[in-house]
């Protein structure tokens, strides 16, 4: 592991983009403490008041995450990636604004989180195929861990921090401080642009539709990244439904605010890089059956804290949650970037979020409403009781099943 570290670190490019994740990572520790708590501090918020804000950002990223995946197949993604970061800086740090004047309302967030939430389209898939453009095939994984590990631990620091700031001086600074690190951020990966490829344009180039077309066709040639995708369509608006409306208000409501919440945030940001670290150490044959089992770790979580306001044992079950996200999602990312053309990664990375995140702006909107008619704890044990099943499902398909871990044969169908 220290050897792939020292490696890593002796890229020169690979340096820098990992020195801006760690930065804007240590803003995204604060920005959801922020928004949540600053939209719950308007007069007359409630769990669906934070909904709507909530809903308003995950929307429109849906909806123009194809359109991110095709810009980022034709220009440098580095390029793309810095530009929205730094876009996206102003209008985080005009939220943060409003915030401490006074001017905030839940029509003026939800147009900013409307605009973010498009910018965020742009940023994902671009991000997705920039490490694959600095380092070699055989490092990517070592890669992946090596970013993962960096960004959970600022992010961390930075769940504790914004817990500790929006209780002490305000949601505004959290998130005005967020913004700051998006602008730093972007600029470092901006600087990046020249490793990436702008597409040659002719006559004969290929049209936005060809493109999304031909991402389509790669991204259903392999049952398994359907089969992923189609199951966290679920996963995701359960996850997005507990962090962004159902956790902050039972951490209101029931656990006494945004201090306990940030500490569980943490915990489960601790759990997060240490499975990083398990995904340096560990190569598993069958990547995908290990990664979708670990993420029982996730079911526990939210059984429990529908189960007791026992804030301790929370805390050790959000860091097995934690361990499970990572753990997968470094598995995930490697079998998409050794298995998926690299020409067309990020048109089937933008499939693949689009798919996973179709029903997330669904289940904010709803989940507001649900939780003020029976409670967040049902609302809680319900979700995990869901995910459960959802995770079965995906481990009966064959070819979940039976994908090679990197550098050993893959089956691809």
């Amino acid at each position: 592991m220290l050897n792939d570290l020292k490696k890593l670190w002796q890229n020169f490019a690979f340096r820098k983009l990992l020195v801006a994740r760690i930065i804007s990572n240590f803003g995204n520790g604060l920005g959801p403490i922020a928004l949540a708590f600053g939209v719950l501090s308007l007069d007359n918020a409630t769990a669906t008041t934070l909904s709507i804000v909530m809903a308003c950002q995950l929307g429109p990223m849906v909806l123009f995450m194809l359109f991110g995946g095709v810009i980022a197949d034709r220009y440098p993604r580095a390029m793309v990636v810095g530009t929205s970061d730094v876009m996206l800086s102003a209008f985080v740090v005009t939220n943060g604004i409003m915030l401490i004047n006074g001017s905030a309302t839940v029509l003026s967030l939800g147009v900013i989180a409307l605009i973010s939430g498009i910018l965020n389209a742009l940023w994902w898939p671009a991000m997705s195929g920039i490490v694959p453009e600095l380092v070699p095939e055989e490092d990517l994984q070592s890669a992946n861990s090596v970013i993962g590990l960096g960004s959970n631990m600022a992010n961390i620091v930075g769940t504790v921090t914004g817990g500790i700031i929006v209780a002490g001086i305000g949601a505004g600074w959290a998130m005005v401080t967020d913004g700051i690190t998006f602008l730093i951020a972007g600029i470092l990966v901006f600087t990046l642009r020249s490793y990436g490829n702008t597409r040659e344009r002719t006559e004969h180039s290929p049209t936005v539709l060809d493109d999304l077309a031909h991402g389509w066709k790669e991204f259903i040639s392999h049952s398994w990244v359907v089969t992923i995708v189609a199951g966290y369509s679920i996963g995701a608006m359960i996850f997005e439904s507990t962090f962004a409306v159902v956790g902050p208000v039972h951490a209101q409501e029931i656990l006494g605010g945004p201090k306990p919440w940030s500490w569980i945030m943490a915990a489960l940001s601790v759990g997060m890089a240490t499975g990083v670290l398990l995904s340096m150490k560990l190569r598993p044959q069958r990547p995908l059956v290990i990664g979708l089992l670990s993420q029982f770790g996730m079911v526990l979580w939210i059984l429990t804290m529908g189960l007791t306001n026992w804030i301790p044992l929370i805390l050790v079950t959000a860091f097995f949650a934690g361990i499970s996200m990572d753990f997968f999602m470094v598995l995930w990312q490697t079998a998409m970037q050794t298995n998926i053309p690299r020409e067309s990664l990020s048109r089937v990375t933008s499939y693949d979020a689009f798919g996973s995140l179709a029903f997330a702006p669904l289940g904010l909107v709803i989940a507001g409403p649900i939780t003020e008619r029976i409670g967040s704890p049902q609302m809680l044990v319900s979700m995990a009781v869901i995910f459960a099943v959802v995770l079965i499902a995906m481990l009966c398909v064959p070819s979940v099943r039976n994908l090679r871990g990197q550098n050993q044969e893959v089956q691809t169908v």
